[in-house]
Order: C-alpha cells, then sequence, then structure tokens
C-alpha cells in the first residue's frame, strides 16, 4: 500500500510538472517576439531607371503594425525627364501576411504634404502605385535587424531596424 501511494504522488508531481512546463512552452510560442509580425525600419531609397527617365533618393520610413495596418513614409527628391520634383507623401495599408515574407497590400491610401509638387503619374511609374481592385504584393526578407523590400521583379529598398 505504502509504494502505491508513493507511485501515485510521485505520477501526480510528474503530471503537474510536465502540465506546468507544456503552459510555458505554449505561452512562450504565442507571445514570444519572434511571432509578431509588425516591425519599423528606415532606409534611403535610391531609384535610377533609364527604362523611365527616372531617378531619385528618398528617406523612407515603413512600419508593419501588429494589427495587420502599415504604413510607408518617402521625402526627398525625384528627377523625371530632366524636371526635379519634391516628394513629402505617406501611404498607409492593410496588409495580410503570405506565406515565404510575401505581403499582400490592400486598401491603399496616399496621403501628400503641402511641399510634394510630384505628379502622381510620374511616382507610380517606379513607386507604389495602388491597384485598388488588386492591392499589391510585396516581399519583405529580415537580413537581421535589416529588411529587404521588394516587389514582384526587383528589390527596392533596404532598410534598417530602429
Amino acid at each position: 500500500m505504502k509504494s502505491r501511494a508513493k507511485f501515485q504522488g510521485k505520477l501526480i508531481y510528474i503530471l503537474s510538472t510536465a502540465v506546468v512546463v507544456a503552459i510555458l512552452i505554449l505561452g512562450y510560442r504565442v507571445f514570444s517576439p519572434t511571432n509578431k509580425s509588425g516591425f519599423d525600419c528606415t532606409g534611403y531609397l535610391i531609384v535610377d531607371s533609364d527604362a523611365f527617365n527616372f531617378s531619385d533618393g528618398l528617406n523612407s520610413y515603413l512600419l508593419m503594425g501588429n494589427d495587420n495596418k502599415g504604413y510607408f513614409n518617402m521625402s526627398g527628391t525625384v528627377k523625371s525627364n530632366a524636371v526635379s520634383y519634391h516628394v513629402e507623401r505617406s501611404y498607409g495599408f492593410s496588409y495580410q501576411q503570405q506565406k515565404d515574407g510575401i505581403y499582400h497590400l490592400t486598401d491603399i491610401t496616399m496621403s501628400k504634404r503641402s511641399a510634394d509638387n510630384a505628379a502622381d503619374d510620374v511616382m507610380s511609374k517606379v513607386m507604389i502605385s495602388p491597384d485598388p481592385d488588386h492591392g499589391r504584393y510585396i516581399k519583405i526578407k529580415e537580413l537581421g535587424n535589416a529588411f529587404v523590400l521588394q516587389g514582384v521583379y526587383s528589390p527596392s529598398l533596404m532598410c534598417v531596424q530602429n
């Protein structure tokens, strides 16, 4: 009888310890910072496109929030067909993370500050151009504390996390 009671006591101890460990592991996986999809980063975007006779130098800031909302801000200069423009604009969007670092951006809205004199069609040749019916897809690859943002065909921006 005593050995059976000892065995049951040890079994209860082992099972309760296993339950506590399982809860801790589950809690870590759910609430771990590496499990969060949100991040922000800053960078300097340079585009030089002979095909569109377009070049730019833009300071940029990207925020991908944990609430599936994002924000992209840019400021700097753009040159298109030998005409220089000043750019001060931001884009707000909703996003859904797909697989392999691909994000589908929808509900894209653009906001221009008064200093921005760049025509929207000039910017849409190379930069974000919202498609109201389908949104846009981007790919984000993490490299340590830096992120490479790219469109469907080529890298666009490397930014570093603050």
